[in-house]
């Protein structure tokens, strides 16, 4: 996504949100102003897990299950985020989602990802959004979350694939391909 200020004006909902003509996030009233298109890199890097999941839910006949890049979510009336690449298997009816996806991805930059790991962590786990991946492109590397029994996210251990699963439909992601 594009790279992230945090913005230290009042606390703010998303009607103001909502009038604003430039893209910003809004995390429990405090705006993050987006600045311009993120990297060749970045963007090739969202692309290819974009067509990963779309090949997959195609292949698979996963019904209801879409890939988005990005889309905004609204998760209260001060908490509106758009993170890079996210997964539904429910029909969004609304001009954006209102409930809690089933994967989401943050590929990580240097002026986002201290809101990714940090905030966002908290925050989608609050949520109970299934699974949480950081995927950084300077190292290469992934991490994914997924929620334990009690709720809270616990680092999955994978080599270059991991599988995905909504319900009865499985997706297994090769990262090894998104590094290309």
């Amino acid at each position: 996504m594009a790279q992230a200020s945090r913005s230290y004006a009042s606390h703010n909902t998303v009607a103001e949100w909502e009038r604003r003509q430039d893209q910003w996030e809004l995390i429990d009233g405090v705006p993050y102003y987006m600045s311009p298109a993120p990297s060749g890199r970045y963007q090739r890097i969202s692309i290819r897990i974009t067509t990963e999941f779309e090949i997959a839910f195609r292949k698979k006949n996963c019904g209801k299950c879409k890939v988005y890049i990005p889309i905004d979510w609204q998760i209260s009336e001060d908490t509106v985020v758009q993170p890079d690449v996210l997964t539904v298997c429910k029909s969004v009816e609304e001009i954006r989602l209102m409930e809690a996806p089933e994967a989401l991805f943050e590929i990580l930059s240097p002026s986002t990802q201290n809101k990714d790991r940090a905030e966002k962590f908290e925050l989608y786990q609050s949520q109970k959004v299934p699974y949480y991946t950081k995927v950084d492109p300077e190292t290469e590397t992934s991490e994914i979350f997924a929620l334990d029994e009690t709720g809270l996210y616990k680092k999955q251990e994978f080599d270059t694939s991991f599988t995905y699963r909504f319900g009865e439909c499985e997706v297994i992601l090769d990262f090894g391909l998104v590094w290309e």
